[in-house]
């Protein structure tokens, strides 16, 4: 039963987010401390603050715990798997650029058709996601308090919308380790709750089946290729990921933070998992929503006080991504639309400020979680994975390529997803894989329309080129591991 102790608490961790937020406001004075931290962050904020962001998902995971078992944890394990390939592929590269957002990239190896393409296509991924953050907190309130889910995603929404226009990126990192730090708490003290909750480890494992308790054997490697176009291919081209990479104080800070930023995400995707696969002895399939196990975990078995702080350390998760995302929306803008220009810091919180709004307005009319990462994700990583990998391995790329690219990959992922697999009988947005992924599709589109096109037209210029592909050298190496 849910007591004014517990509102206490929750309305305390808010207060406290708000207040940690605006103190970071004086360190964001300066453009590019809003933007990149002054470039400042070191391993542990980065491992920490990429994490968090990914742990956004928590509660979708523990949802796929509960309808499959242990196997739902895939799709964390391969966001983690994505974040060693970034290590070993293009992270110090990356770093060496030093730019601000993923639409500089496309600037300085593309041309500005392609730059302004991908800031119209990541705005709109990254207000989708950002309205993630908000129906995730609203539902956690929903669910502990009976909130109605508008309101419960204004009372999340305001303050954390504020203070991130007002502290930047600066505010979003230190307020996101925070959270990230009371959502393990959270997830330590539900592990064993849920067991009890379920009547003990025999008791699950007489109800559970076995496959429930294998990585594999109940979504198979079918799902495992699904998660590993969607999640891992993401991590590769992710907005976020890159802006948190330029905020880094050097390229080992960069490369350290990703190895660990890879290994957190996938304890936590285990840990929640294992809490929705416990959840589903208790509350057998069909008598609650899956994504609303670990709320019913905390609400049925903890008593007052630890059931507020269980709410809270969810609400964490959920709300992680509302303060990165806002920013990453605002810098993929200001950079996408105005490159060349240093504009006033109050004209930057502002767009920043509104970007927020806009995923609010999202939220209030998509509340499906899951659903919307997917085809979110089924437009970015078409639209981005193969431009991002010709710009810095394959040299007959081109700006006209790369548009063709971006775009056709984008548009044949979307047609599939609602044309083509309905007309086939295929359920977009089931969680049942299927080889005809969309994501794996678009990709495959994108990569054929790079080819035909670059070949059609004009080879980029050295200038270019050098920037993304410098001549080996003594001094190379080391530039890219300092």
């Amino acid at each position: 039963m849910i007591t004014s102790i517990d509102w206490a608490i929750v309305i305390g961790y808010i207060a406290l987010m708000f207040i940690i937020g605006i103190t970071m406001y004086k360190r964001s004075g300066a453009y590019d401390d809003y933007l990149i931290a002054g470039r400042k962050f070191n391993s542990l904020y980065i491992a920490l603050t990429l994490a968090a962001m990914i742990s956004s998902a928590t509660l979708g995971v523990s949802g796929l715990g509960y309808s499959f078992g242990l196997s739902g944890a895939w799709f964390f394990i391969m966001l983690g798997i994505g974040a060693w390939i970034l290590f070993f592929t293009i992270a110090g590269r990356l770093r060496v650029l030093a730019q601000y957002a993923i639409t500089d990239i496309y600037e300085l190896r593309y041309d500005a058709r392609c730059r302004v393409l991908i800031t119209v296509l990541g705005v709109f991924a990254y207000i989708t996601l950002l309205s993630i953050g908000f129906v995730g907190g609203g539902l956690v309130l929903n669910a502990f308090f009976e909130i109605p889910l508008i309101i419960a995603m204004l009372i999340i929404a305001i303050p954390f919308i504020t203070y991130t226009a007002l502290g930047g990126i600066w505010a979003s990192a230190v307020t996101n380790i925070v959270k990230f730090l009371i959502l393990v708490a959270g997830l330590a003290i539900l592990i064993p709750t849920a067991l009890y909750g379920a009547g003990g480890w025999e008791k699950v494992v007489t109800t559970l089946a076995p496959g429930k308790f294998d990585l594999f054997s109940n979504v198979g490697l079918l799902a495992v290729w699904s998660f590993f176009w969607l999640m891992t291919l993401s991590f590769w081209v992710a907005a976020d990921i890159y802006q948190m990479l330029f905020a880094a104080k050097s390229v080992r800070t960069a490369r350290v933070g990703l190895i660990f930023a890879g290994i957190l995400i996938i304890i936590v995707g285990m840990a929640a998992a294992i809490i929705g696969m416990f959840a589903s002895v208790q509350f057998p399939p069909g008598t609650i929503p899956p994504e609303a196990a670990a709320p019913f975990v905390a609400l049925t078995n903890l008593d007052t006080g630890l059931s507020g702080l269980v709410s809270v350390a969810l609400l964490s998760g959920s709300a992680i991504a509302v303060v990165i995302f806002q920013i990453v929306a605002a810098t993929l803008l200001i950079r996408g639309i105005w490159p060349k220009v240093k504009m006033s810091m109050n004209k930057v919180r502002v767009i920043s400020a509104i970007m927020g709004g806009a995923g609010l307005v999202v939220a209030t009319i998509f509340q499906n979680i899951i659903l919307l990462v997917e085809l979110t994700f089924r437009i970015m990583i078409p639209a981005t994975f193969v431009t991002v990998l010709a710009a810095f391995y394959w040299k007959r790329a081109t700006a006209v390529g790369a548009f063709a690219s971006s775009l056709i990959g984008a548009t044949v992922a979307v047609l599939w997803t609602f044309l083509a697999l309905p007309w086939l009988g295929v359920n977009p947005f089931s969680l049942e894989p299927t080889l005809l992924e969309p994501t794996f599709i678009g990709v495959f589109a994108s990569f054929i329309a790079l080819i035909i096109v670059s070949y059609l037209s004009h080879p980029p210029s050295i200038k270019k080129l050098q920037l993304f592909m410098p001549a080996k050298g003594p001094n190379t190496d080391k530039k890219e591991r300092s």
